[in-house]
This record gives C-alpha cells, structure tokens and sequence, in this order.
C-alpha cells in the first residue's frame, strides 16, 4: 500500500471522534456509538499498524509517522486547556484536540484518569488531562502491537520461503 495512503488512514480516529462527538447526544445512536466506534477504531488501529510494518519504515520512524495525529492532538490538548485560559481558548481547536482520543477506548481511560484527580467522584482537569495522556499511549501501543506483529508474520513468512 503506499505511503500517502497509510499517511491519510491515520486521520481516521480524528473523524471517527469528531462523528461520536455529534451523535452522542442522538438517543439509541449515541449510546451504541459510543461504545462500538471504539471498538472498531482500537482493531482499526491495530491493523494500520501491521500495514505500517510491510513499509519500508523502521519501528521507530513508523510509530511517529504512524502516530503523529495522536501526538499533535495531545500537544494541542495541552496548549488549549493548560496554557490557555478559558477566555483566549479556540473553541474550535479545544474542540479537535479531543476527537482522537473521543474515538478510543474512552471507558478504560476515563476509569484510569480518574485516579490522578485529587477529589473523589469529581472530574477536573487533571483527570481531563491524563485521560488524553493515556488515550493517546494506549493507542500507541495498540498500533505498536500491530506493527511488531505484522513484522513477525513477515519474518517467519520470509523464513519460510527460503527453506523452500
């Protein structure tokens, strides 16, 4: 597959989230949304990243191309709602910085992200915040998991190949 194309799939969480944060509030939709975007996004990704592994990138140059929408969101996340005030804050750009990581498994990181907050039950900014931090990792390593075991298949498969 070519490269470009591999490039432009990596938008697809991006889209995935921005739709989840439309229908959301769709009774019936929303909430069989909200957990099967996820879903096909996390086995999704996992399969972009044994495509990223028949490339001729290396691991670590196909992790940061691979992942360089999920690290960006993140930089923006991080210089819309910590550098920022609410007044100065683009509405817009808050908004995206958000949508990778809406189309992850939010469930399983707000469950975690929750303990970084310093009130019980409550969730602030700091939980806000390392819900993205994590969202983003796990993805990582989701693509990663995809990546090393496409280039394992390969291996064994060339292995093969050479016996015969």
């Amino acid at each position: 597959m070519r490269k470009s194309i591999l490039i432009t799939l990596t938008l697809i969480p991006v889209i995935a989230g921005y739709i989840l944060n439309l229908t959301l509030m769709i009774p019936g939709i929303g909430t069989l949304l909200f957990y099967l975007i996820p879903a096909v996004i996390m086995i999704f990704w996992f399969y972009l990243g044994n495509l990223y592994s028949q490339t001729s990138w290396h691991f670590v140059p196909a992790m940061l191309i691979g992942n360089a929408v999920g690290i960006l969101s993140l930089l923006l996340y991080v210089w819309e709602f910590l550098l920022h005030s609410d007044d100065t804050r683009n509405l817009f750009l808050a908004g995206l910085s958000q949508c990778f990581t809406a189309s992850g498994p939010i469930l399983l990181t707000a469950r975690i992200a929750i303990l970084f907050e310093p009130q019980k039950n409550v969730i602030g900014q700091a939980s806000a915040t390392a819900m993205q931090v994590i969202g983003v990792v796990l993805m990582i390593f989701i693509f990663a998991a995809g990546y090393i075991l496409g280039a394992v298949n390969r291996r064994k498969q060339g292995h093969r190949t050479a016996k015969k």
